[in-house]
């Protein structure tokens, strides 16, 4: 398991902060110009092959041509769910492995061609007994100058049912976003279920991380290159709590748009691009005429349209703007998240601060013209009493006198 010592699962991970303080009272087989290059030359099977029943209908011939990927299909009598061959692909010294799934003892799969112009040889693999034993081998002619890169996989991406269909390979370069598109497929009847999947895009020091809703088995989801332009390794994880995840793919990418938008692109629990942020973001600033007037009159929406849920205690993977404004109530990070979502709909940067405020606390800062302010929609939105929140809408507390604040709200940290 790895631990990512990173900020991030002080608010959006949901393990740290466990209360806020308050004021007191697509298809894989696209553009493929495959075909057959010589029909007397044979697919090399072996023993094995025949003793597990492995056989291809896709290539027939043990040459084929292809342009950065070819097809392989076929079936594997001796399989069972959760079964996938490897397939490695080599040339000049170099390999790279592809895993692909078997459904119901059949696979239909593209398989990149990584490394350029020429000939690639071909090994398919499957596990038996504990050990992987070659069932076939071949030879593919690749027309294209592009170079590829291998997904990286580890020994969890099996066992967990995990299967990617996108990308199917790393190296490609991409407009701001990667689509993630696969599924998971429990090994056992007695396995948990997984819920969702945690997404890390890492450009140098920098790492943005996302959640990915796993619905009837199936994950699909755009993730941002928030960091501007240059080489990501965009990552799958299996969070197992207390900020603990297993790695299960890495994929190396690169991102061709040059500005640097982290704090205008949406993100995990920030929907600023759904229709109904959008629509609430505008109804919100409609008589508004500047970016300031536009950020007071966010900061006023959610501080009088949400109520501080003092019964919860912790942060959930699937908190958010959406939910938070559907169920009318949060704690800070869902104050938090809310008002960051309406404020980047509106194109205005924001950015998660957590910090401490007599306890572990989050509150927002936007960007007006070059100037950062900070507002705190859950202070302004009430108080507590006892057991009790009290609804008492707060001014004072969008873009307070820096001197003031500091004086409630310390050690500041820019966590998203």
């Amino acid at each position: 398991m790895r631990k990512f010592a990173i900020m991030l699962g002080f608010c959006l991970l949901g393990s740290t902060l466990t209360s806020c303080a308050l004021p007191i009272a697509i298809s894989n087989y696209i553009n493929s110009t495959e075909h057959e290059s010589d029909g007397s030359k044979k697919i090399e099977y072996t023993d094995e092959a025949k003793k597990n029943g492995f056989t291809l209908e896709k290539p027939t011939t043990g040459k084929v041509i292809g342009k950065e990927e070819f097809l392989v299909q076929g079936s594997l009598a001796e399989s069972k769910a959760g079964d996938k061959i490897s397939v490695w692909v080599s040339k000049d010294g170099l390999s790279g492995e592809k895993k692909v799934a078997i459904k119901d003892k059949k696979f239909h799969e593209a398989i990149p061609l990584y490394y350029g112009k020429g000939s690639h040889q071909v090994e398919i693999m499957m596990e038996t007994n504990g050990y992987n034993v070659t069932v076939a081998k071949f030879t593919v002619d690749n027309t294209s100058d592009v170079q590829q890169t291998p997904i990286k996989y580890s020994k969890p991406y099996k066992a967990n049912g995990i299967t990617l269909d996108q990308p199917i390979a790393g190296g490609k370069t991409y407009d701001g976003k990667v689509l993630l598109q696969g599924t998971v497929a429990p090994p056992s009847k007695d396995a948990k279920p997984v819920k969702y999947l945690v997404v890390h895009a890492e450009k140098d020091k920098d790492t943005s991380m996302y959640y990915l809703p796993v619905e009837n088995q199936k994950f699909s989801q755009w993730i941002p290159l928030r960091f501007g332009a240059g080489e990501y390794v965009v990552g799958l994880s299996l969070d197992e709590g207390g900020e603990y995840f297993t790695p299960l793919v890495d994929i190396d990418v690169k991102n061709s748009v040059t500005a640097d938008l982290r704090d205008l692109l949406p993100g995990s629990g920030i929907e600023s691009d759904n229709p109904e942020i959008i629509s609430l973001s505008k109804k919100i600033t409609t008589n508004t005429n500047s970016p300031m007037e536009k950020a007071r009159a966010i900061y006023k929406h959610v501080a009088t349209n949400v109520s501080y849920d003092l019964k919860k205690k912790d942060n959930y993977w699937d908190d958010g703007a959406l939910k938070t404004l559907r169920e009318g109530k949060g704690i800070c990070h869902d104050y938090t998240l809310t008002t960051i979502a309406l404020l980047r709909a509106s194109e205005i940067p924001a950015r998660y601060i957590g910090g401490d405020a007599g306890e572990p606390h989050a509150w927002v800062e936007a960007k007006i013209g070059d100037k950062w302010i900070t507002m705190d929609p859950t202070w302004g939105s009430g108080y507590s009493v006892g057991k009790k929140f009290v609804k008492a809408y707060d001014p004072s507390y969008f873009n307070p006198n820096p001197a003031s604040f500091k004086k409630t709200h310390k050690k500041p940290e820019v966590i998203y």
